[in-house]
């Protein structure tokens, strides 16, 4: 999807990255994580092309369109606009309806939609930002701390969002909960140096012996122990020492549970706003079906044909049971899913 190669990169005597290579393939999702000022978000940036590098190359796949998203995006909102003309405005071809439900996903419900952006929040402006590109994904994005500024429930809704694009993330945050749901991918960047883990965070985790899930974030490789480091520890470690690693454990044990949790009301949101969509995909054929059925009806020469206006009838009583029926079907899973998203 994207290649750097052999990346130059300073500010003044301030040297981020010598010599450095990057490669990100279709469908990874990756996560970026590493100390504070090592050179992350340098790194995304150059990867959007927001910087220019001082040498090396940036090399795009075939047909790749990058889309970058950062705090600042909320600066491109038109601020004369309401929330649903903002969303509107959008080279899809999307139906109203389409956009209101993934406005309503972002809390954007009732007449929230008709606010001005300029009476916004920041929150809001950043959830507002975040519908603006999954309404018009490109086939690689990447993220900038995109849960800044979101509630929980945002951050469920972009993570199940994401969870559903078919393209390229990459990405830095620093909620666990958001990278546990995403990433399949991780990539340390310390000292000007990347190094890559092949897998999720909790194999991140394993592998450089991380002391928490929050420390995993900052590490610069050096905070984390061997297995063979591990096992003398423990042998040196006093019955005291022991009791004292206790809260700690139960503390991470904790959070893994949460994490969990959270982790299975994404999927049953998920499930749920499978089957609400695969309803308005049927209830929007049906209509269309019904519309054609009725101008047919209004023409002359339908009623020259012997029988014909009768079979129109027919279907078109069909076709208008069958909205009913999936009518109520679409009340009803729309009911379910907005009591998932409220739990």
């Amino acid at each position: 999807m994207i290649t750097l190669k052999n990346i130059h990169h300073a500010y003044g005597d301030n040297v981020v990255y010598r010599g450095m290579n990057f490669q990100a393939e279709r469908g990874q999702r990756i996560v970026l994580v590493g100390p504070n000022g090592a050179g992350k978000s340098t790194l995304l940036k150059l990867l959007a092309g927001i910087l220019a590098a001082q040498s090396g190359a940036r090399v795009l796949g075939h047909n790749v369109k990058a889309g970058y998203y950062s705090q600042n995006r909320v600066d491109t909102l038109r601020t004369e606009l309401t929330v649903l003309e903002e969303a509107l405005d959008t080279p899809q071809r999307v139906t109203e309806q389409f956009v209101r439900t993934v406005l309503g996903c972002f809390l954007f419900r009732g007449d929230d939609v008709f606010k001005k952006v300029s009476v916004l929040s920041g929150g809001e402006k950043s959830r507002l930002a975040l519908v603006k590109l999954l309404l018009d994904p490109p086939n690689l994005i990447l993220m900038d701390e995109p849960t800044t500024h979101l509630d929980i429930p945002s951050i469920d809704a972009l993570a199940v969002a994401l969870d559903q694009y078919e393209g390229t993330l990459i990405f830095i945050s620093h909620d666990v909960y958001f990278i546990r749901a995403l990433a399949n991918h991780v990539v340390r960047v310390s000292g000007g140096q990347l190094t890559h883990y092949p897998g999720d965070y909790q194999y991140y985790l394993d592998k450089t012996s991380a002391v928490s899930e929050r420390a995993g974030l900052t590490s610069d490789g050096r905070d984390g122990v061997s297995p063979s480091q591990t096992s003398l520890r423990g042998r040196a470690i006093n019955q005291t020492g022991a009791a004292a690693s206790r809260p700690s454990q139960d503390r991470r044990e904790q959070k893994r549970l949460e994490a969990e949790q959270r982790q299975t009301r994404s999927r049953e949101r998920k499930a749920q706003k499978q089957v609400v969509n695969r309803l308005e995909r049927e209830i929007a054929e049906l209509e269309a079906r019904q519309a054609e059925l009725t101008a047919e009806l209004e023409k002359p020469e339908t009623y020259e044909e012997s029988g014909a206006a009768q079979q129109i009838n027919r279907e078109l009583t069909d076709v208008m049971e069958s909205l009913k029926r999936l009518t109520a079907e679409w009340d009803q899973a729309a009911s379910t899913l907005a009591k998932v998203e409220t739990s």
